[in-house]
């Protein structure tokens, strides 16, 4: 028997749990109310955590605890460890929508949670009313770590690359077209090219000054827009666009809904520009959860092109 099964034999679960907890709020109390147990007997785990790692693993900050490199290192693989565990160890009990109290973790970003939210909400609200949804940001082009941690159980986004242990599937195309306010001066009902350029332009870069596929195309043709005014995401984008002489070039889906709130114009772009695809990302621990079929489920029947051709 070598030192590290020494070691494991050694730990009591419980530890860990109450490790997890401590590391994800960094704070005694809250830890002690999130385990269920009094203070005092949180700080007391605490002590035999430090002991157990040689390591202070939380120390005082400025208002409130901060880990150290050791529980820095920990926190993440330990949440994973967690989770499978977890899964390993759940009987696998029939899902029944109509009364089942789940939440399901979400990620996505602004144009998700327009196209995607108000149609799954309507959807849950008759056939799984007790249902509820958390919806988180971030890159899972940047890192997939949320996905591998478990904190997100699925997300929305462009088509990754593959991965170990990760599962995806188109949901849908979009292609772009433009956008303006009603009635704006200049503009017939065919927008060409010289027209769109004459123009000051809104653009929506989540990601801050990158080139995107609208200016791509346009270089492409030794040709460049000015861009007026730039914002990071679409939530503001119709209020803009409404009350403004800006174009804005941006995914049909989107401008279609916000064509039913605001007094807006829409043209197709007097330029090619790419189609792109919208996928749904699980990590492997889901693939084969009744309740996370069924939510995968209802987002294919939401995105299907006969569902969007009768809405």
């Amino acid at each position: 028997m070598n030192m590290q099964d020494i070691q494991l034999r050694k730990v009591d679960l419980n530890l860990l749990v109450a490790l997890d907890a401590l590391l994800s709020v960094e704070e005694v109390g809250l830890a002690a109310a999130k385990m269920g147990i009094t203070q005092s007997a949180m700080s007391h785990t605490l002590r035999r955590l430090r002991e157990l790692f040689g390591d202070p693993l939380l120390i005082k900050g400025k208002g409130h605890m901060i880990k150290t490199p050791r529980a820095e290192a920990l926190a993440a693989p330990l949440r994973k460890a967690l989770l499978e565990l977890q899964q390993a160890v759940r009987i696998q009990s029939e899902f029944i929508p109509e009364t089942s109290r789940l939440r399901f973790s979400i990620a996505t970003n602004d144009y998700g949670d327009l196209i995607m939210l108000p149609p799954l909400l309507s959807l849950l609200s008759t056939q799984a009313p007790s249902i509820d949804i958390r919806v988180g940001h971030f890159d899972p082009e940047q890192s997939i770590a949320p996905l591998e941690a478990g904190s997100i159980e699925l997300a929305l986004c462009h088509p990754l690359k593959s991965a170990t242990g990760i599962h995806q599937q188109t949901l849908f195309e979009d292609d772009f077209c433009c956008v303006t306010r009603q009635a704006l001066p200049g503009i017939r009902s065919h927008l060409d090219l010289d027209t769109y350029l004459t123009l000051p332009h809104l653009r929506i870069a989540p990601r801050g000054d990158q080139r995107d596929p609208i200016d791509r195309a346009l270089a492409q043709r030794g040709r460049q827009r000015r861009i007026a005014l730039s914002i990071p995401n679409f939530s503001s984008a119709p209020m803009v666009v409404a009350r403004s002489d800006l174009i804005l070039t941006a995914p049909r889906r989107c401008i279609l809904a916000w064509k039913n709130l605001m007094p807006i114009s829409i043209y197709e772009p007097p330029l090619d520009l790419p189609c792109f695809s919208i996928a749904m990302v699980w990590h492997e621990r889901f693939q084969q959860n009744p309740a996370h079929q069924w939510l995968r489920e209802r987002l294919r029947q939401i995105a299907s092109p006969s569902r969007n051709t009768q809405s």
